[in-house]
């Protein structure tokens, strides 16, 4: 399967590459001898209108040849006296022969991003809160789960994506959210944090803003407060709400967001209120080989009927109900998590470093924030991982966790629960991918459903502008890592080859289709631009030639063409190596 995605993604690309220059040649007269995919033996071959057709054994590649096209050859005198020869052209002509195949290039991800809009975004996540991330920007404005966002700063959003889009580009800026909740509209401040984003190997660093907020609702999952009327009643951290008993009458309930409705509807109304919960099934003694495994079905399948006492909350926060931020769901053996601070699967964080914990997305931040520091600097940009590891490591400093752990089988007269404190430091290794990789190794203790799907309101309108994003977002990548390569700050083993296409192509196609065609919309970008460089051999070369000639008003001199040819084989046939290496080396990693 892998070689058979490495060529459903690379055929097409090498295809229309050739077709644009054998549709042009065509439009400008020029006779076309071959049209070629792939190198080697002929496979299959057929001829129409006095062009060879063929498909070859090896198909990384392929090429078209035109009656007196070849660059490096002596114009042949009786060729270049044919009308329909490639030579015979003005040089207007030829440059938009030569140009057309990377043009194509640029075409083909612009159509196939845009079908892949219009075929995959019908259905989008509209933009409601799906879950509030304790601490951050929104749930301190009071945004709940379940609000839905209509516009921001007069501006209309209807999906989430709309929505991302518009904080992302207000970090640190005071924002009205026009919010319906329950059918009332209202409107809500928030400001944004600044997020810092960046792929530091490309040098790529830029801030936008953040909310914390997601489009999949948090399941049913509560922390609660100790001594709390939810305490009261014998619901503890980690538990699982399944149904509520309003006055005898059972609502099934899977996500936060709907335990939260109907905890409000019911306290407002005063009647009594039970809950139906699952414990931890993990809060039994766990062996430490074990901690490492993601559990599968982390509460027990049993429900236990709970009723709340008679209380004048309002809401689930005065009932000590909250949501499950800072509790460890899993830990991953050989982390940090396992290694140096002992955390078990129900273990709830409390504070870092004296500092209250709401989420364990606080954790991670405040953990990677030297880390982030170290590769965001410009003189790391392209430096070993290896060094980039050893100075991060220097930066980082040990964090002292506090946190409240449940007794398995407390003994008469024990407490419920021990607190205590923990050492904690941001483990750094070396990815499969030999980059510097940041390791915790705790899981949330809660899991998030699927949101739920609207038609696209604006399909055409967002496909296009999802279309043009996508495609600038491709070639800045492209154009940054060819100038890092040519500076320096990218090191050449992150050059890939076929064998890594073919990697990149098979995990792709593991994500689904829309992945996929992504994935091959920005390979065909880096191959336009690539063949647009001035190297002899490729179209760049060729172009740059043409431009000469077009100067000079006369074709450069042959001798200086043929050197030009054996320079750009020398250059490819090394690049070739070079990547080859760099391919076996990751398949050996």
């Amino acid at each position: 399967m892998p070689l058979l995605y490495a060529l459903l993604m690379l055929v097409p690309l090498v295809l229309f590459h050739e077709f644009g220059h054998f549709i042009v040649a065509r439009w400008m007269g020029v006779r076309v001898l071959s049209f070629s995919i792939g190198f080697g033996p002929v496979v299959l071959e057929w001829q129409r209108n006095g062009t060879q057709y063929a498909v070859r054994a090896f198909p990384l590649g392929g090429f078209v040849r035109m009656l007196g096209d070849d660059p490096s050859a002596p114009v042949d005198a009786e060729v270049a006296a044919e009308p329909d020869a490639f030579t015979s052209k003005p040089v207007w002509r030829r440059a938009l022969i030569v140009g057309a195949g990377p043009l194509f290039n640029f075409i083909l991800p612009l159509a196939v991003l845009f079908g892949s809009a219009l075929t995959f975004r019908q259905q989008v996540v509209p933009s409601v809160v799906g879950a509030v991330v304790p601490g951050g920007p929104a749930a301190l404005a009071g945004l709940r789960t379940g609000d839905q966002i209509r516009a921001i700063d007069g501006e209309p959003v209807a999906t989430f994506d709309e929505l991302v889009d518009a904080v992302s580009s207000r970090p640190g800026k005071l924002t009205k959210f026009s919010i319906e909740r329950a059918g009332k509209p209202q409107d809500v401040l928030v400001t944004p944090i600044r997020h810092r984003q960046m792929i530091p190997e490309l040098g790529m660093v830029r801030y936008v803003g953040r909310i914390q907020v997601l489009a999949q609702p948090e399941a049913s999952v509560v922390s609660v407060a100790p001594g709390s009327a939810a305490w009261q009643a014998g619901v503890r951290s980690g538990d699982r709400v399944r149904s509520v008993d309003v006055d005898g009458k059972i609502t099934p309930v899977t996500r936060f967001y709907e335990l939260d409705d109907v905890l409000r509807a019911a306290l407002t109304r005063h009647l009594p209120v039970a809950l139906n919960v699952s414990h931890l099934a993990w809060l039994k003694e766990v062996s430490g080989d074990s901690l490492e495994k993601a559990v599968e079905h982390p509460h027990a399948e049993a429900t236990v009927h709970l009723a709340l006492p008679q209380t004048s909350a309002a809401d689930m926060t005065a009932l000590g109900l909250l949501s499950p931020g800072a509790i460890v769901g899993s830990v991953e053996k050989g982390t940090p998590a396992v290694t140096e601070a002992h955390l078990q699967p129900g273990d709830e964080l409390l504070t870092l470093d004296g500092k209250p914990l709401t989420s364990l997305m606080q954790l991670y931040e405040e953990l990677r924030r030297p880390f982030d520091d170290v590769r965001g600097k410009k003189e790391n940009h392209g430096r070993a991982p290896e060094a980039i590891i050893a100075e991060a490591k220097k930066a980082l400093k040990p964090h002292t966790l506090h946190l409240r752990r449940r007794v398995a089988q407390p003994l008469p007269g024990q407490a419920e629960f021990v607190e205590l404190d923990a050492p904690l430091t941001l483990g750094i290794t070396l990815s499969p991918e030999h980059r510097p990789h940041a390791q915790i190794g705790i899981g949330p203790a809660t899991d998030y459903t699927v949101a739920p799907l609207i038609a696209n309101p604006r399909l055409v309108g967002s496909s296009l502008t999802w279309t043009g994003e996508k495609f600038v977002e491709g070639a800045e990548m492209v154009f940054r890592t060819l100038a890092g390569l040519f500076k320096g700050d990218v090191p050449v083993r992150e050059v890939g080859g076929p064998l890594f296409i073919a990697q990149i192509a098979n995990k792709s196609a593991e994500l689904g289709p829309e992945t996929f065609l992504v994935t091959m919309a920005g390979l065909s970008i880096n191959l336009g631009i690539v063949n647009l460089l001035p190297i002899p051999l490729v179209d760049g070369g060729h172009l740059l030639f043409l431009l000469i000639e077009a100067i000079r008003r006369g074709p450069v001199q042959l001798r200086t063409r043929q050197i030009a040819a054996y320079v750009g084989m020398t250059f490819l046939g090394l690049l070739f190596l070079v990547v080859m290496k760099n391919d076996i080396e990751r398949l050996i990693r």
